[in-house]
Protein backbone atom coordinates (compact mmCIF):
# COMPACT_ATOMS: atom_id res chain seq x y z
CA UNK A 1 0.00 0.00 0.00
CA UNK A 2 2.80 2.42 0.90
CA UNK A 3 4.56 1.69 -2.37
CA UNK A 4 1.36 2.24 -4.37
CA UNK A 5 0.80 5.55 -2.64
CA UNK A 6 4.38 6.71 -3.19
CA UNK A 7 4.35 5.63 -6.84
CA UNK A 8 1.00 7.30 -7.38
CA UNK A 9 2.12 10.55 -5.80
CA UNK A 10 5.34 10.60 -7.85
CA UNK A 11 3.54 9.66 -11.09
CA UNK A 12 0.76 12.17 -10.48
CA UNK A 13 3.13 15.01 -9.63
CA UNK A 14 5.25 14.35 -12.75
CA UNK A 15 2.11 14.09 -14.87
CA UNK A 16 0.68 17.30 -13.43
CA UNK A 17 3.87 19.12 -14.39
CA UNK A 18 3.78 17.64 -17.91
CA UNK A 19 0.18 18.67 -18.43
CA UNK A 20 0.79 22.15 -17.04
CA UNK A 21 3.78 22.50 -19.35
CA UNK A 22 1.62 21.80 -22.42
CA UNK A 23 -1.05 24.29 -21.38
CA UNK A 24 1.39 26.97 -20.25
CA UNK A 25 3.62 26.69 -23.32
CA UNK A 26 0.54 27.09 -25.51
CA UNK A 27 -0.49 30.18 -23.53
CA UNK A 28 3.01 31.62 -23.74
CA UNK A 29 3.25 31.01 -27.50
CA UNK A 30 -0.24 32.35 -28.22
CA UNK A 31 -0.75 36.04 -28.95
CA UNK A 32 -4.26 35.85 -27.45
CA UNK A 33 -3.39 34.11 -24.17
CA UNK A 34 -0.84 34.09 -21.35
CA UNK A 35 1.08 31.24 -19.77
CA UNK A 36 -0.98 31.80 -16.62
CA UNK A 37 -4.44 31.41 -18.20
CA UNK A 38 -4.77 27.68 -17.41
CA UNK A 39 -4.03 27.93 -13.66
CA UNK A 40 -6.20 31.05 -13.40
CA UNK A 41 -8.98 29.24 -15.26
CA UNK A 42 -8.89 26.33 -12.84
CA UNK A 43 -9.58 28.62 -9.90
CA UNK A 44 -12.03 30.77 -11.90
CA UNK A 45 -14.14 27.66 -12.47
CA UNK A 46 -14.47 27.34 -8.70
CA UNK A 47 -14.52 31.01 -7.68
CA UNK A 48 -16.11 32.63 -10.74
CA UNK A 49 -14.88 34.48 -13.80
CA UNK A 50 -13.96 37.52 -11.70
CA UNK A 51 -10.88 35.43 -10.76
CA UNK A 52 -9.73 35.41 -14.39
CA UNK A 53 -8.00 38.27 -16.15
CA UNK A 54 -4.61 39.96 -16.23
CA UNK A 55 -2.15 37.68 -14.38
CA UNK A 56 -0.64 40.54 -12.38
CA UNK A 57 -4.09 41.17 -10.85
CA UNK A 58 -4.78 37.50 -10.07
CA UNK A 59 -1.76 36.02 -8.26
CA UNK A 60 -4.00 34.28 -5.68
CA UNK A 61 -6.12 32.45 -8.28
CA UNK A 62 -2.95 31.41 -10.12
CA UNK A 63 -1.42 29.89 -6.97
CA UNK A 64 -4.71 28.25 -5.95
CA UNK A 65 -5.23 26.94 -9.49
CA UNK A 66 -1.76 25.39 -9.56
CA UNK A 67 -2.36 23.82 -6.15
CA UNK A 68 -5.73 22.42 -7.19
CA UNK A 69 -4.31 21.11 -10.45
CA UNK A 70 -1.41 19.36 -8.73
CA UNK A 71 -3.67 17.81 -6.07
CA UNK A 72 -5.98 16.48 -8.81
CA UNK A 73 -3.01 15.14 -10.78
CA UNK A 74 -1.66 13.35 -7.71
CA UNK A 75 -5.08 11.86 -6.98
CA UNK A 76 -5.50 10.52 -10.53
CA UNK A 77 -1.90 9.23 -10.38
CA UNK A 78 -2.66 7.23 -7.24
CA UNK A 79 -5.84 5.83 -8.82
CA UNK A 80 -3.96 4.81 -12.00
CA UNK A 81 -1.19 3.05 -10.07
CA UNK A 82 -3.75 1.20 -7.98
CA UNK A 83 -5.62 0.14 -11.12
CA UNK A 84 -2.37 -1.20 -12.59
CA UNK A 85 -1.67 -3.14 -9.40
CA UNK A 86 -5.16 -4.66 -9.54
CA UNK A 87 -4.59 -5.64 -13.19
CA UNK A 88 -1.26 -7.25 -12.21
CA UNK A 89 1.01 -4.94 -14.23
CA UNK A 90 -0.51 -5.28 -17.71
CA UNK A 91 1.56 -4.71 -20.86
CA UNK A 92 1.28 -1.43 -22.76
CA UNK A 93 1.36 0.82 -19.71
CA UNK A 94 2.21 3.92 -21.78
CA UNK A 95 -0.75 3.33 -24.08
CA UNK A 96 -2.99 2.62 -21.10
CA UNK A 97 -1.75 5.82 -19.48
CA UNK A 98 -2.48 7.90 -22.58
CA UNK A 99 -5.95 6.33 -22.84
CA UNK A 100 -6.48 7.04 -19.13
CA UNK A 101 -5.57 10.70 -19.71
CA UNK A 102 -7.94 10.97 -22.68
CA UNK A 103 -10.68 9.30 -20.66
CA UNK A 104 -10.12 11.73 -17.80
CA UNK A 105 -10.46 14.66 -20.20
CA UNK A 106 -13.69 13.30 -21.71
CA UNK A 107 -15.12 12.65 -18.24
CA UNK A 108 -14.10 16.09 -16.99
CA UNK A 109 -15.20 18.03 -20.09
CA UNK A 110 -18.51 16.33 -20.75
CA UNK A 111 -19.62 15.19 -17.27
CA UNK A 112 -18.07 17.16 -14.40
CA UNK A 113 -17.40 20.64 -15.78
CA UNK A 114 -20.96 21.22 -17.10
CA UNK A 115 -22.32 20.58 -13.59
CA UNK A 116 -21.20 24.04 -12.42
CA UNK A 117 -21.28 26.00 -15.69
CA UNK A 118 -23.35 25.79 -18.88
CA UNK A 119 -21.38 24.16 -21.72
CA UNK A 120 -21.27 27.37 -23.81
CA UNK A 121 -19.56 29.28 -20.96
CA UNK A 122 -16.96 26.67 -19.99
CA UNK A 123 -13.35 27.80 -20.01
CA UNK A 124 -12.61 24.76 -22.17
CA UNK A 125 -14.40 26.35 -25.13
CA UNK A 126 -11.46 28.61 -26.05
CA UNK A 127 -11.14 31.13 -23.23
CA UNK A 128 -7.88 29.46 -22.18
CA UNK A 129 -6.91 27.22 -25.07
CA UNK A 130 -8.60 25.35 -27.93
CA UNK A 131 -9.90 21.81 -27.53
CA UNK A 132 -6.90 20.21 -29.27
CA UNK A 133 -4.56 21.66 -26.62
CA UNK A 134 -6.68 20.18 -23.83
CA UNK A 135 -6.59 16.77 -25.53
CA UNK A 136 -2.81 16.90 -25.96
CA UNK A 137 -2.35 18.08 -22.36
CA UNK A 138 -4.41 15.18 -21.05
CA UNK A 139 -2.63 12.67 -23.28
CA UNK A 140 0.64 14.03 -21.83
CA UNK A 141 -0.80 13.66 -18.33
CA UNK A 142 -1.72 10.02 -18.83
CA UNK A 143 1.43 9.04 -20.72
CA UNK A 144 3.60 10.66 -18.04
CA UNK A 145 1.76 8.77 -15.30
CA UNK A 146 2.45 5.53 -17.20
CA UNK A 147 6.08 6.40 -17.89
CA UNK A 148 6.79 7.39 -14.29
CA UNK A 149 5.15 4.19 -13.08
CA UNK A 150 7.33 2.12 -15.43
CA UNK A 151 10.50 3.89 -14.32
CA UNK A 152 9.68 3.42 -10.64
CA UNK A 153 8.76 -0.24 -11.10
CA UNK A 154 12.13 -0.90 -12.72
CA UNK A 155 14.05 0.99 -10.05
CA UNK A 156 12.37 -0.41 -6.94
CA UNK A 157 13.31 -4.09 -7.37
CA UNK A 158 16.98 -3.06 -7.78
CA UNK A 159 16.97 -0.88 -4.66
CA UNK A 160 15.13 -3.56 -2.66
CA UNK A 161 17.76 -6.10 -3.70
CA UNK A 162 20.59 -3.78 -2.64
CA UNK A 163 18.99 -3.23 0.77
CA UNK A 164 18.52 -6.96 1.22
CA UNK A 165 22.20 -7.81 0.63
CA UNK A 166 24.34 -8.03 3.76
CA UNK A 167 27.35 -5.68 3.83
CA UNK A 168 29.88 -8.52 3.43
CA UNK A 169 28.30 -9.45 0.05
CA UNK A 170 28.67 -5.97 -1.44
CA UNK A 171 31.69 -5.16 -3.58
CA UNK A 172 34.65 -3.87 -1.57
CA UNK A 173 34.45 -0.26 -2.83
CA UNK A 174 30.80 0.03 -1.81
CA UNK A 175 31.31 -1.54 1.61
CA UNK A 176 33.95 1.01 2.60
Amino acid sequence: MKRTLLAGVAAGAAAGLAMAAVEMIYGWASSAHTAWDAPMGIWAYIGGLNHFGRPVDHIGPIVLGIGGHMLNAILVGIVFVELLRLLRKPPGVLVLGAAYGAGLWALQRYVFLPINTPADRLFTTGLISPQWVWWIAHLALGATIGLTYLLLERRWPATALQRAQPMHELPAEKAA
